[in-house]
């Protein structure tokens, strides 16, 4: 009797690997025909393959999705750069607009130089470039009213006394424009804000510095005009030309042609000569002061 339990165990005991691999039939049977419509040999060994293949396939599918969807901390470093980049573009934008403006400013006052249209009581102000802070006084006395009145108007036209700080104009090397002598020196108070050159006809006007030409065309008033922008906020302007040989935006070099003195054929005129003007920082300044003209 225990010889044929101790058989009965040693046939049921069966390795793990025999376990796994035994091979279990699966039927689907129909009811009502009692016929079997389905068999499917399974075991255990691949019910867990299937398993684990169909876990691999989860995890691959995962791992792409998330590397295809974009990541919130990239998302917020990209919206972070568009910021940043948006305030530069505006600061940019800020800072050229005010550029324009300057620069338009200063264009308008070159205009006014070369026209003649400057007001003498205004003329430390032709400089766009110059800021003019406005002051609060206080109430002033009828005295102190009568005071400031009387010397405005006796200041108005005088703008010789307005200092300029063209220390730094003496070191510079300057060319006469052409060869003359003075017909007419510079006065402020009757608005001459150069020097008349006597020079032959059609002789050659020529740079005092390197620059660009800022304007160059015929004027109602003065004839052909030059007029050359100079570092360091310096202009000079060759008035009562026969003709210009340079246009606007043009770069000239030191003692270069730039057009040709007048006929002088105008009765306003005396005789053929060329009218020089020198400024700087938007104030006229004496030219015989800074160059030797014989």
């Amino acid at each position: 009797m225990k010889s044929i339990k101790r058989k009965r165990r040693l046939i049921g005991r069966k390795s793990i690997l025999d376990r796994i691999r035994f091979m279990y039939r699966l039927n689907v049977i129909n009811e009502d025909e009692q016929k079997v419509v389905m068999g499917l040999r399974i075991s255990h060994l691949i019910i867990w393959l299937v398993l684990l293949a169909i876990a691999l396939l989860g995890a691959i599918a995962g791992i792409s999705i998330f590397r295809r969807t974009p990541s919130q901390t990239g998302t917020q470093e990209q919206q972070q750069m568009t910021r940043t980049s948006i305030v530069e573009q505006a600061l940019k934008l800020d800072s050229l607009e005010q550029e324009l403006h300057l620069q338009d400013q200063y264009v308008q006052a070159i205009q006014k130089i070369i026209s003649g249209n400057v007001k003498l009581d205004t003329v430390y102000s032709v400089d766009s470039l110059t800021k003019v802070q406005s002051r609060q006084l206080m109430d002033a006395t009828d005295r102190e009213n009568e005071f400031a009145e009387r010397y405005e108007k006796e200041e108005r036209f005088n703008i010789s006394n307005q200092s300029v700080a063209d220390n730094n104009l003496s070191q510079l090397s300057m060319f006469r424009p052409t060869a003359g002598l003075i017909l007419e020196h510079f006065n402020n108070i009757e608005r001459h804000y150069g020097v008349d050159i006597a020079a032959s006809p059609n002789q050659n006007v020529v740079a005092m510095m390197d620059g660009t030409v800022m304007f160059a065309d015929y004027t109602a008033g003065m004839g052909y005009t030059v007029c050359i922008v100079h570092p360091g906020q310096i202009i000079s302007l060759y008035k009562h030309c026969e003709s210009i040989l340079k246009q606007a935006g043009d770069k000239v070099s030191q003692g270069e042609s730039i057009a040709l003195v007048g006929r002088g054929t105008d009765d306003l005129l005396k005789g053929s000569h060329l009218h020089f003007e020198l400024w700087y920082q938007g104030q006229p300044l004496d030219p015989e002061k800074y160059i030797l003209f014989q």
